[in-house]
């Protein structure tokens, strides 16, 4: 953003009072950034207008662990770099949101200026997606609505972006990652009489933006269409071998097309082609955009659904096929949990939180009744043990047999994989070796073999259906205990969330100080 001079001049090393700086967390033509930390031992240093919550003014209590100071050099600001670092000092005082990077404080010295920033420790999101090649939409839906939140908050003041990238989206975590928007370099009010000036990233500006007629603030939906599509598909939709090539490409009158064997929802791909609309007249609207299905967080269809689903769950039950039923509830629990994740209405979160503790009770009854009722009725007896079966190294005909042997060991595995408790490959142990030994059954002639095959094959049939039970006991047990487990988590998170805003709330000193 800001363009450096004198590059063979050494520069001098950043230092600011009350802050110990640790690694360089990014360096570009404007200047760089460090992480640094608060020196405890500080006192609280005289106010002044220059931000409205400065670091060292706060409770000690409610300061963060570490901080972001951008670094630059005075000397090298020209005045366009310095118009632009003012307009982003001057909105980020006035402009306080969860999904923004706060600014803290700022001051200066001989050599540079400082603006001391939230640290995100997850990166950008341009890291993120990276690290995956690209998201799902399930993954990727949270953040573009964190980024819509924003949207809508600058919308309200009049204010457009004009430089939405990955790049300049930071992460909080790289776990649950709060999504928090930076750099307002170029930001600026747009009136009714539009803009005309060229701002922002080529690879994610709106085609109006390079043309001669004015445009408006709906350059944001462009870019957010653009990120949403690197999200799911690892890059941007444009193919270019130039600059030139790339602002031919942008301001064409071809589609951007949607990749036909793309895995996403109707909603998803709706939104996605509404927003990569050339033409700013036909590209989604502010308002049909906060309320389209994949930001809105209206959850009463979803909540409508998995009502629905329960309900299944419960005739179900009432009809006697209590695994249908004990499937239906699970999938009713699944999608609670789903909405639970995303609902910021905390009252009905917290219902909801009970129609899941009372779901997982009524699962693990029902899974219990289900292992009672295939005990009681399976006329199963327990399996006499390998060793009671003569080896295939005497069994007739196993040893001359090389197809029969290979069966023979594909139970003998399935026997080592269900000791281990891995019932999925035993069961597909067991399936590969009964095929055969079945198929060679039916064709054979010999009255002896015929013998010892039957009695292997009831033996292994025995043993897989044992399997077989155990195996869809082991995913019942594991299916509730993931939604167990999700359900505490989430509590805890919601705790956790819960008495952090409550210190926030605590009483903080409206001042800031003069350098």
């Amino acid at each position: 953003m800001y363009s450096m001079t004198n590059r063979n001049e050494t520069a001098p090393i950043p230092s600011l009072p009350d802050y110990a700086f640790g690694e360089k967390l990014g360096a570009g033509s404007y200047g760089t950034v460090y992480k640094a930390r608060l020196i405890s031992s500080i006192q609280p240093r005289p106010s002044s207008a220059a931000c409205n919550r400065p670091a060292s003014a706060r409770p000690i209590s409610a300061l963060p662990a570490f901080y972001a100071i951008k670094c630059i050099c005075r000397k090298a600001l020209t005045k366009t770099a310095q118009d632009l670092l003012i307009n982003e000092i001057k909105l980020l005082k006035h402009i306080k949101h969860e999904n923004i990077v706060e600014m803290y404080d700022f001051q200066w010295d001989d050599n540079y200026i400082y603006i001391v920033m939230e640290y995100c420790a997850g990166g950008d999101m341009s890291m993120f997606i990276r690290s995956r090649q690209k998201l799902t939409e399930a993954r990727a839906r949270p953040f573009v609505q964190q980024i819509a939140k924003v949207l809508k908050f600058l919308n309200e003041k009049s204010i457009s972006h004009m430089d939405l990238k990955p790049e300049n989206i930071l992460l909080t975590s790289i776990e649950r990652p709060i999504l928090k928007v930076a750099d307002f370099g170029v930001a600026q009010h747009i009136g009714k009489q539009g803009s005309r000036s060229i701002r922002g990233t080529l690879m994610y500006m709106a085609p109006e933006i390079l043309s001669s007629e004015p445009y408006d603030n709906r350059v944001d939906l462009w870019s957010i269409g653009i990120i949403l599509y690197e999200c799911l598909f690892g890059k941007p939709p444009f193919v270019f071998t130039s600059m030139e090539n790339l602002i031919y490409t942008i301001r064409s009158d071809i589609p951007i097309e949607i990749p036909t064997d793309a895995q996403i929802s109707p909603e998803c791909h709706d939104l996605l082609e509404r927003l990569l609309q050339r033409d700013p007249n036909k590209r989604i609207s502010f308002p049909d955009f906060f309320r389209h299905p994949f930001i809105s967080n209206d959850l009463t269809p979803e909540i409508a659904h998995a009502d629905t689903v329960l309900q299944q769950a419960i005739q179900y039950e009432h009809k006697g096929d209590l695994k249908k039923a004990l499937d239906y509830r699970l999938k009713a629990l699944d999608a609670y949990l789903a909405i639970i994740k995303i609902d910021e209405d905390v009252d009905r979160q917290q219902l909801l939180r009970i129609k899941v503790q009372q779901g997982v009770a009524a699962a693990e009854s029902l899974k219990k009744r289900i292992n009672d009722t295939a005990t009681a009725h399976s006329g199963l007896t327990p399996p006499p043990t390998t060793s009671l079966l003569p080896s295939p190294s005497v069994v007739v005909g196993f040893n001359e047999d090389k197809e029969l042997f290979d069966a023979y060991q594909h139970c003998l595995n399935g026997n080592q994989l269900m000791n281990s408790f891995i019932f999925v490959q035993a069961c597909e142990e067991y399936e590969a070796g009964l095929s055969v030994m079945l198929r060679v059954a039916r064709s054979e002639i010999d009255p002896n073999k015929i013998k010892i095959l039957k009695n292997v094959i009831s033996h292994y049939l025995t043993k897989a259906e044992s399997c077989k039970q155990r195996c869809e006991t082991q995913r019942l047990d594991l299916a509730i205990e993931r939604i167990k487990q999700d359900a505490a988590n989430h509590a805890t998170l919601t705790n956790e969330s819960t008495s952090e805003e409550k210190k926030q709330k605590l009483p903080i000193q409206q001042t800031c100080r003069t350098q």
